[in-house]
């Protein structure tokens, strides 16, 4: 004991950058114990104390709360459960980024909108903040693409369609020479990049979305066919296309997302060519049902998201809303089964949900982890309703 360097709470504190106050705390809550005292019983820190503490202080950083960082051994906290903490831990600071963003864009339009003005109306200034604020809501739940690459991810990995949603979907789509396609909300770029030897050469595509970093995305994950489309963002509600100005129209898992969803089918008809073609999709009402059961069975207060999106414009009302503006109405209906036997992927997707889940994770991440690998374990796997349909239709002549 006499070679060891022992440390007293001050300079201790001192040296991991915390308060006295703070290693007092640890130390009265059983977390970390001076492992020595002096003659005065006063607490002394020796250098594997301070490997503990750095530890601790790692674990409280990656989201674990004091319980939790108390119920685990830390040297039985491996690899696997660090890049799992960092992961949720970025999707806490993605969605903080992205509400930022918003509230940046709702800003925007607002200053736009009064300098335009000869003089400031507040009761139009608030309302129409209002209205940009819960256009946001929705528009903010895909504002980047770590949902949709875990998603894609997710399908890739254990769908038992062995079609796959993308290939399925552009298997649909009927593209003639020198066409003119456009896309709407076209996230990374899946529909293309994974049938791009498929794609005819003559064909024009212009992808679009209402978020940058779904832009920059598809151009990346395109980037070396970058000749064969054109990328711009775009609000699908105004868009700047001239009229009639496509023969075809994707969008592929958009439209529930849109707050004015007439607004958007109109603009749509607007650039769509007379005999032109509409391709939508979107969820069955019983997509991914098993998953949110077995989260609410965890916590009954979790939310995948604000509101049902097959409500919006799913199976059940896509048809009829779609019938005020175009005609012709095909379904196509896409069954598959996810069937998953990795903690850790379905770990991966749920922490990229929209909804309230990290929220809910934040403070209580290796229980819940705890919860779903358990299910698995006793389960072998878990089945998931992976449902879609594809509407197709055409804008008929006036």
């Amino acid at each position: 004991m006499n070679d060891e360097r022992l440390y007293t709470t001050g300079e201790f504190a001192k040296m991991a950058g915390v308060t006295i106050r703070t290693i007092r705390y640890y130390d009265n809550k059983g977390i970390l114990k001076a492992s020595h005292h002096n003659e005065l019983g006063h607490r002394l820190y020796s250098n594997n104390d301070f490997i503990k503490l750095k530890k601790i202080l790692a674990l409280k950083y990656l989201g674990l709360s004091l319980d939790e960082v108390m119920g685990i051994e830390l040297q039985s906290f491996g690899k696997d459960d660090m890049a799992n903490s960092f992961n949720l831990q970025k999707n806490i600071i993605r969605n903080k980024i992205n509400h930022m963003k918003t509230v940046l864009n709702i800003m925007e339009v607002a200053e736009s909108s009064i300098k335009n003005d000869e003089c400031v109306d507040w009761d139009k200034t608030i309302d129409m903040i209002k209205i940009l604020e819960n256009e946001n809501q929705l528009l903010q739940q895909y504002i980047d693409s770590s949902n949709l690459n875990a998603n894609v991810k997710l399908q890739d990995r254990f769908s038992s369609n062995q079609k796959g949603w993308y290939n399925w979907v552009f298997n649909k789509l009927k593209f003639k020479k020198n066409y003119k396609v456009l896309e709407i909300g076209c996230g990374n770029g899946a529909l293309w990049f994974k049938n791009i030897d498929s794609l005819k050469k003559s064909v024009n595509i212009t992808l679009t979305d209402i978020c940058q970093d779904m832009i920059d995305d598809a151009s990346s994950n395109l980037r070396d066919y970058e000749h064969k489309f054109n990328f711009k963002r775009v609000n699908p509600s105004d868009m700047p296309f001239q009229d009639e100005s496509f023969d075809v129209v994707i969008a592929n898992h958009v439209l529930f997302y849109m707050k004015d969803l007439d607004k958007v089918l109109s603009e749509i008809k607007r650039v769509l060519k007379i005999e032109g073609q509409f391709y939508c999709s979107t969820i069955d009402y019983r997509h991914m049902k098993e998953l949110e059961e077995l989260m609410l069975g965890f916590n009954s207060n979790m939310k995948i998201s604000e509101e049902k999106l097959s409500e919006k414009f799913g199976l059940n009302n896509g048809e009829v809303i779609l019938k005020d503006y175009f005609s012709d109405i095909q379904m196509y209906s896409y069954k598959d089964k996810l069937i998953v036997n990795d903690t850790k992927a379905i770990l991966e997707y749920v922490y990229t949900i929209p909804g309230n889940i990290l929220e809910i994770v934040d403070t209580k991440k290796k229980e819940f982890e705890n919860y779903i690998d358990g299910h698995i374990r006793k389960n072998k796997e878990i089945h998931i309703t992976n449902s879609h349909v594809l509407f197709k239709s055409i804008k008929a002549e006036m």
